[in-house]
């Protein structure tokens, strides 16, 4: 009948273990935890800052691809490329881009198109810089890249 009973000591013992376990498994964070959950808001904010303008430069860039693709057919009038101003094919080409960039909501300028035609081959260079506001400062971000046919 003694080894059934406890003292008040093993008593205290076994309810501060009991305790602790719980305190241990419920509510308690580790750094590994807390690094994690902070990454992973850091990339999510950057994704919201910084995802929407790369989208625009890729929609931008393949615009450009498709016009260089026309003008180099020939048939850049006759696709919803077309400006019919009639000023030229090389400003028609740039006015097709410039129009494209508008649509997208890119800062491009008309001097920042920079059109070569070389034989069959349609050269489309496009230069430009989103500024894009961050807690800490204001981050120009530039795009420059040429396109062909």
């Amino acid at each position: 009948m003694g080894s059934f009973k406890m003292d008040k000591r093993e008593q205290a013992l076994k309810i501060h273990s009991f305790r602790k376990r719980i305190v241990h498994e419920h509510g308690v964070t580790n750094a590994g935890c807390l690094l994690a959950v902070l990454a992973l808001i850091v990339v999510g904010y950057g994704g919201y800052k910084f995802g929407p303008h790369f989208v625009d430069d890729y929609q931008l860039r393949n615009a450009a691809v498709k016009i260089a693709d026309y003008a180099a057919a020939g048939v850049l009038a006759e696709t919803k490329y077309g400006t019919g101003r009639g000023r030229g094919e090389i400003e028609e080409i740039r006015e097709a881009v410039l129009v494209e960039a508008i649509d997208l909501r890119i800062p491009l300028s008309r001097d920042n198109i920079l059109v070569e035609k070389e034989g069959g081959f349609v050269f489309i260079t496009v230069k430009y810089m989103v500024p894009i506001s961050l807690p800490w400062g204001e981050f120009n971000w530039n795009f420059e890249y040429t396109v062909n046919n």
